[in-house]
């Protein structure tokens, strides 16, 4: 029977790309045996129940073969249609190229760039020892599975996440590898030598190897991974990229086109298929049937069990807490004179002391950005720790606080300088495509952290992080505004945010402002008729000084922590005057886009320079005296 079913599962996968005319047929004609032994035999998951959160998770980090995961969730019985697979890539259909994430389908995680998934899941894995550490193993015990291809093993990303699962001993973490040796422009081993399997056991991976396409050495293989609990697994699995093609198996050619109407047919040939592609024995489908319905046996003894803890005072409490996403806020003195790195750093470790639900730590810099929740770090030895240690890993560790995110209700945050967002901009960007409430902590926001000179200065980073459609970057300037912004990070608002603070001190600044009016991203912290000076972070300091320079004018002062929320019906309510300006230690470039017609903008549109902080104020022209002449010279 697994042979007809794996027939049924290649006719389908192929039938969907040529029907759309546009796709990757030659992986899932390849993993087709490895993708039914998975589903069949291993991956724990519930039609009537998706997004159980003891579902074992499935990462296709080769998610150009999205058609394999589609044509083995139809057979299980989720709800992809026949009619959904002919829409394969069409708008508006439940199956698209990449799918990234949807639960109620069966889709855990899929990546179209590649390196993606292969992180993402390690943060999976890390979020499931700390819950079942947490919870207790009764509540949390399951797999993270995944295939990964040639492309995400050469993927920088993909190394320094694979030394961190190894560091953890994330042993319920296994990944079958693809291994084809065959990319879009050829032969693999024409640009790759690595033996994978010893780079991996040097890491400190378990590792298998099979042929792919012999269901008793897959079923072997991952069984021993199951039973090394101690290290993440890589089952190595020889294939046939395009298996049964006869004229482009092993080929470059049906990695990333349709197989064409003459091949499909000796394709089809070859594979012994007569009928309607779209057409399938009842029995492929019940081939799942029993699987699924022991899985769904499983879901609802861990419900009777859930029940049962919930009788547990303190269980219940706890529970509830992160099954609501209820993060309790903190408030925090007002401080003189401090740089808001340093006050996040005492709010941060306020909430970590309030709420076992937030967790992340930085990029070797701990000591630099201040953002440590705990002084318990999360380990082997110590799974419930929240502080977490990434070594110089800025990629793989966006990747896997995204992972954290991903698997159930947690709040998982990572930090580093902002100008180092550059590596992270991937993660960031799919943080945002998944809709996750991913939190990216940048310090040393500006040129003013000095002499260590262009290198470490972000100048065009404000800007192109607030470029990424869905990510709100915010930019505090007082410890009100600094409350607010960790107040907002821990919040379900199903979308990730880029916290951005500074290495320099700045005064304490005497306003207030609700959270409600924070979270529209622009307020009036002072009036004037004259004209408006925009600022946001350590600017608005400035901006203050700069009012009170300009005594011959009414000086309106707004500050715009979440400049990217600022739309036009918020410009309205602020009642603007004609003349805006805006002062910002970043590129000039977008801020026009966001409020219009403004007469100047004070900024940085060069790389900085190695000196102190007050030679680059004077240098870039950037002091109270400089901005006011100029201002003058508009408005006199």
């Amino acid at each position: 029977m697994f042979n007809e079913v794996t027939k049924s599962v290649r006719v389908l996968s192929a039938a969907g790309v040529e029907k759309a005319n546009s796709g990757h047929p030659g992986m899932p004609l390849g993993m087709a045996d490895v993708g039914v032994v998975l589903y069949k035999n291993f991956i724990k998951t519930t039609t009537q129940k998706p997004d159980w959160i003891n579902r074992d998770r499935f990462v296709l980090s080769a998610g150009h073969g999205s058609m394999l995961l589609y044509s083995l969730l139809h057979f299980s019985g989720f709800d992809i249609s026949i009619e959904d697979i002919k829409n394969f890539r069409q708008l508006d259909s439940k199956t698209a190229g990449h799918p990234e994430l949807e639960e109620k389908l069966g889709i855990d995680i899929t990546t179209g760039p590649l390196g993606q998934g292969f992180a993402t899941g390690v943060g999976l894995a890390l979020a499931e020892s700390y819950l079942s550490k947490i919870f207790g193993s009764d509540i949390i015990d399951h797999y993270v599975y995944g295939i990964v291809s040639d492309g995400d093993l050469m993927e920088g990303i993909s190394y320094e996440a694979a030394e961190l699962a190894a560091n953890w001993q994330l042993g319920k973490l296994i990944y079958v590898f693809d291994d084809n040796n065959i990319s879009i422009d050829g032969r693999v081993d024409k640009v790759s030598k690595t033996n994978q399997k010893l780079k991996f056991e040097s890491l400190g991976w378990h590792v298998e190897e099979v042929n792919a396409h012999d269901e008793l050495e897959i079923l072997k293989a991952i069984e021993k991974s199951k039973e090394e609990i101690s290290k993440p697994s890589l089952v190595i699995a020889k294939s046939k990229i395009g298996k049964y093609s006869p004229n482009k198996e092993d080929t470059s050619s049906v990695h990333g086109s349709p197989l064409g109407k003459e091949e499909m047919e000796l394709f089809l040939k070859n594979i012994e298929w007569d009928g309607d592609v779209f057409k399938h024995s009842s029995s492929i489908y019940e081939y799942f049937l029993t699987k699924r319905e022991k899985d769904f046996q499983e879901y609802e003894n861990w419900l009777t069990t859930l029940q049962k803890r919930c009788k547990e005072t303190e269980f219940d409490s706890l529970w509830k807490k992160f099954d609501n996403y209820e993060i309790e806020p903190t408030d925090f003195e007002k401080f003189e004179t401090s740089a808001t790195r340093v006050g996040g750093s005492k709010i941060l470790e306020l909430y970590g002391n309030k709420n076992k639900f937030i967790l992340g730590g930085s990029a070797d810099l701990a000591a630099s950005t201040k953002q440590i929740i705990s002084t318990k770090f999360y380990s082997p030895t110590s799974l419930d720790g929240q502080s977490i240690e990434y070594g110089i890993r800025e990629h793989a560790m966006a990747a896997v606080t995204n992972g954290i995110n991903l698997h159930s209700k947690l709040f998982a945050y990572c930090s580093t300088f902002l100008v180092f967002s550059d590596y992270m901009r991937p993660s960031i960007r799919i943080a945002s495509l998944m809709g996750l409430n991913s939190s990216f902590i940048f310090t040393h926001d500006s040129i003013y952290l000095g002499e260590d000179g262009p290198t470490h200065q972000p100048i065009e980073h404000l800007m192109s992080l607030r470029l990424i459609p869905g990510l709100d970057v915010l930019r505090p300037s007082n410890s009100v505004e600094l409350n607010y912004s960790y107040r907002y990070l821990f919040s379900n608002t199903k979308n990730p945010k880029a916290l951005c603070l500074t290495r320099q001190d700045s005064l304490y600044l005497d306003y207030e402002i609700a959270y409600e009016e924070f979270i529209q991203g622009a307020f009036v912290i002072s009036e004037g008729s004259d004209l408006t000076i925009f600022a946001s972070g350590s600017e608005v300091e400035l901006a203050i000084n700069i009012k009170n320079e300009l005594k011959e004018f009414s000086v309106q002062l707004v500050s715009a922590p979440i400049l990217n929320k600022v739309n036009e019906g918020i410009l309205e309510n602020l009642n603007l005057t004609e003349n805006i300006f805006t002062i910002e230690l970043g590129r000039s470039i977008g801020w026009n886009s966001y409020l219009k017609n403004v007469k100047e903008s004070f900024s940085v549109d060069r790389f900085g320079e190695s000196a102190p902080q007050d030679d680059l104020m004077k240098f870039f022209e950037f002091d109270v005296i400089s901005i006011c002449e100029k201002i003058r010279n508009y408005l006199n």
